[in-house]
């Protein structure tokens, strides 16, 4: 007669993905994140390019046509850290997320809680940055360096605007931690880094 305690095998593989909208908020699948990240740099292309037609129809003609000189130099503001920031920069992560991993022979990320982390930073970076352009004096207005002198025009909203970049380069930071820690750390065992 045995004394053992009865083992009972508690695997997860049965389970799918959480229904519904908690599938995407509260996911760690670096699939869904992935995609997650190119949805949303999606997004902030066409918010990007919608203030690119703003800048491209003022200068379609000598002189002032559409928008005051302060705006422009508000969309040239904006347009530059959306497109970098919210566009190009989650692009390459959301690719990451999908292709790293099946390229090494991981089944994930290295630390897939950071990589939802790292994501969701992303829209109240972004909606804190564009909520600038409704505050008193307007948005910034000193090009995608912030450039000092031409900050002083911006008002009101420069701390939102310093908030929101912090916050873009956090997440930034913390995809490329994961993205590091995933080729060094998960590579199949016969793969090396040469």
């Amino acid at each position: 007669m045995s004394t053992a305690a009865p083992t009972h095998d508690h695997d997860h593989e049965h389970h799918g993905p959480a229904p519904g909208l908690s599938r995407w908020i509260f996911t760690t699948n670096h699939k869904d994140i992935g995609t997650l990240y190119l949805l949303f740099s999606l997004l902030m292309f066409f918010v990007g390019g919608a203030m690119a037609l703003v800048i491209r129809s003022e200068l379609f003609q000598p002189g002032l046509q559409i928008v005051d000189p302060h705006f422009f130099n508000q969309m040239t503001t904006m347009h530059a850290l959306v497109m970098i920031f919210g566009a190009v920069m989650p692009a390459f992560v959301g690719l990451a997320n999908w292709l790293i991993p099946m390229m090494i022979g991981a089944p994930d990320m290295a630390l897939p809680r950071m990589n939802n982390w790292s994501f969701w930073i992303m829209p109240f970076a972004f909606t804190l940055l564009l909520s600038t352009l409704f505050t008193a004096g307007g948005g910034p207005a000193g090009g995608w360096t912030l450039y000092p002198p031409l900050v002083l025009q911006t008002g009101e909203a420069f701390p939102f605007v310093i908030l929101a970049v912090h916050m873009m380069g956090a997440s930034s930071i913390m995809g490329a931690i994961n993205i590091v820690a995933t080729i060094l750390n998960l590579r199949a065992p016969t793969m090396t880094l040469m």
